[in-house]
């Protein structure tokens, strides 16, 4: 079996291979890491999980799979950052985005993450031959700080099996080239099963062509079925229609302002007059506002800024038009511009209607939504930070056990047990924990003072970092409040962490 060797006349497909995103986006935001082997963990916790590594880890032995202190303590250098899913999927859709200025259909990989396929034809005219439209396509990767490869070729395995080995825009001369370039291709760089991998390689066979001269017929049988189905597709023998990502227009609406002012009362009537024909276009299309980008053009004054933005979430995204506008309303009235607006520009940020919006009479009588409703309110008039809820996270000191986090939701309360009765204490952490003096006997002074000290409960740890051992205690101070103490035994002082109800 060998790789594809169509006419000149094949239809061309572009491959754009970004390895190791997730990787790349830790040494992307922290540059002061250039030249320490890198990793990728679940968490920011020393016995959080290595979910990746990079080539300078893996030559020093650090796999993934192993806790974090046990990669500390193979390669000391190791520098590790957690990727939460929201800025992988962030910085997915920011490349997405710049490659559709690049042509319309982008099909992202739903199995290999990082990998896009692209369709070339007709776009001469915009960017001239493919090997410019091919660099344009390797700036956008450039532009978001990543490294990566284009490889504009006839098949798509094939061609990414070479971006997978190379960097840069690279565009094939043929279904020849593109098959022999490809069959050079190692299997330990093109994600194969490692049993598959090994089994292979215990056959003499550890690059692509080698793979795909064996029979397929025979690599079922011997490999199963995933096996076969592998080889299929990097041969090219499966060919899918390409399935481009939705390209989504951005919908906007400018409103010049004649003369330039900065009174909000005529911003607003302005803003009111645009959201009115925004929302009509979202009717049109049966769509729904989940956010709106408010661009504010200033006149040119100075120094100062020549634009300036916000941006209103509603609490679900919605068709009321009076709803937004009070969101618009509270967070223009909390905004103090630099200079006169000359220019306002709405852009929605749609979503599709859900089946409450479709309703025409509802059969409640309260609104399940007026929690989050209030809480866009608010977020609206003192910024998208103001409303924020404790969420339990893993660490050994007790002010690292939670960590605050904005929120545009209430959940349901819980229905409380009937254990639930005789209820706990509760300790209200400070942040951070208050100094005290200490006594001459050593024990802390408190106003007024403590009559009992219950403890010590020792709580060390922190050897990765930075070493802390305290003792807890718990005072009863004369009238009678609780308070929940430790020693720090590095600085030999008292802190009162909680107070306990």
């Amino acid at each position: 079996m060998s790789l594809p060797t169509a006419d000149l006349g094949h239809h061309r497909v572009a491959c754009v291979d970004v390895p190791a995103l997730p990787l790349q986006l830790v040494a992307r935001a922290h540059p002061e890491w250039a030249d320490a082997p890198l990793a990728v963990v679940e968490e920011d916790h020393p016995q959080a999980r290595i979910l990746m590594v990079d080539a300078r880890a893996a030559e020093q032995r650090v796999r993934a799979g192993m806790r974090y202190a046990t990669g500390l303590q193979v390669s000391r250098h190791l520098r590790a950052a957690p990727v939460p899913r929201q800025t992988l999927e962030a910085a997915e859709r920011a490349l997405l985005v710049a490659l559709q200025a690049r042509t319309p259909r982008v099909e992202p990989d739903s199995a290999m993450p990082g990998v896009y396929w692209l369709d070339p034809s007709g776009l001469r005219g915009l960017f001239g031959p493919l090997h410019e439209w091919a660099l344009h396509v390797h700036g956008a990767l450039t532009t978001q700080g990543l490294v990566g490869a284009v490889v504009v070729g006839f098949a798509r395995l094939p061609s990414w099996a070479i971006a997978r080995g190379t960097r840069g825009a690279h565009v094939l001369a043929s279904p020849a080239e593109e098959a022999e370039r490809a069959g050079r291709a190692p299997l330990s760089r093109l994600d194969v099963d490692p049993e598959l991998r090994d089994a292979l390689h215990a056959l003499g066979v550890t690059r692509l062509g080698g793979f795909l001269r064996l029979p397929r017929g025979e690599v079922g049988l011997r490999f199963g079925p995933a096996a076969r189905a592998l080889h299929a597709r990097l041969a090219d023998a499966m060919r899918d229609p390409m399935q481009p990502a939705p390209f989504e227009e951005p919908l906007a609406i400018e409103a010049q302002l004649e003369p330039p002012t900065d009174d909000a009362h005529r911003l607003l009537f302005c803003v009111k007059g645009a959201l009115h024909a925004l929302m009509g276009e979202l009717r049109g299309r049966a769509l729904a506002l989940s956010a709106l980008t408010l661009r504010f053009d200033l006149e040119p004054r100075g120094e100062s800024p020549r634009a300036h933005e916000e941006r209103v979430e509603p609490a679900t995204a919605t068709r009321d038009e009076l709803a937004v506008l009070e969101l618009v309303r509270l967070r223009v009235a909390s905004v103090a511009l630099p200079a006169p607006v000359e220019q306002v520009t709405l852009t929605a940020e749609p979503a599709p209607l859900d089946g409450a919006q479709l309703t025409l009479f509802g059969g409640r009588r309260r609104d399940p939504t007026e929690a989050q409703r209030g809480i866009a309110r608010l977020r609206a008039a003192f910024g998208d930070e103001a409303v924020r809820r404790a969420r339990l996270a893993n660490g050994w000191l007790p002010e690292n056990r939670f960590r605050w986090e904005p929120t545009r939701e209430v959940d349901a309360p819980r229905p409380r047990g009937d254990a639930a009765d005789d209820a706990g204490l509760v300790r209200r952490l400070l942040s951070p924990p208050r100094a005290l003096d200490t006594g001459s006997d050593g024990r802390p002074r408190t106003r007024p003072p403590l009559t009992e000290l219950t403890g010590p409960y020792r709580l060390q740890g922190g050897w990765w970092a930075r070493e802390a051992a305290r003792d807890y205690f718990f005072g009863e101070r004369e009238d009678g409040a609780l308070l929940w103490l430790f020693r720090d035994r590095a600085a030999r002082r008292w802190f009162v962490h909680a107070i306990v109800d």
